[in-house]
């Protein structure tokens, strides 16, 4: 595995929003796999030092990470996770250098600056046709089911 960039400082807006985004949901997985683990096996959920071949501790004296967005123990749980959020980012580094997903995102991003966008006035107005458009057929089709709900009511005599 390498750590070299494949054409670096090409497309480094869409590579840099891509690998935060394969970062964060592999942060996510290994926080639920975390959360998980002692649910599968009750021994995963305590801390390192609460083995009797560490020192036997007492809930009350385990070691604790308090980290930003998590209080979690310290033992096997959090080490499984911290591997796995490890070895899933370093997987995701090298798949978004190989050739084939480096070229795509490069190519990817020079289509987009290709592209001529609107205004804000230009999208503002075209936001503004369209809900009237979603406004107006909702309308209609709410006019319509009455109608026949009217219909059939009088027809069938079931309110």
């Amino acid at each position: 595995m390498s750590f070299e960039a494949y054409k670096p400082g090409q497309a480094k807006t869409s590579r840099t929003l891509v690998l935060l985004t394969g970062w964060f949901l592999a942060a996510w997985g290994s926080t639920s796999l975390m959360l998980a683990l002692p649910l599968i096996w009750s021994k995963l959920g305590y801390a390192w030092n609460q083995f009797t071949w560490a020192g036997g501790a007492s809930p009350d004296e385990a070691w604790m990470l308090d980290l930003v967005v998590v209080t979690q123990r310290f033992g096997p749980a959090f080490t499984i996770s911290l591997v796995a959020l490890a070895a899933t980012a370093l997987w995701f580094w090298s798949f978004l250098n190989t050739p084939k997903w480096a070229d795509l995102l490069i190519e990817m991003e020079a289509e987009l600056h290709k592209v001529s966008w609107p205004s804000f006035s230009d999208a503002w107005q075209s936001t503004l046709i369209v809900s009237a458009f979603t406004v107006t057929l909702v309308g209609t089709i709410l006019v319509y089911d009455l109608i026949i709900r009217g219909i059939m009511e009088l027809f069938s005599g079931i309110a």
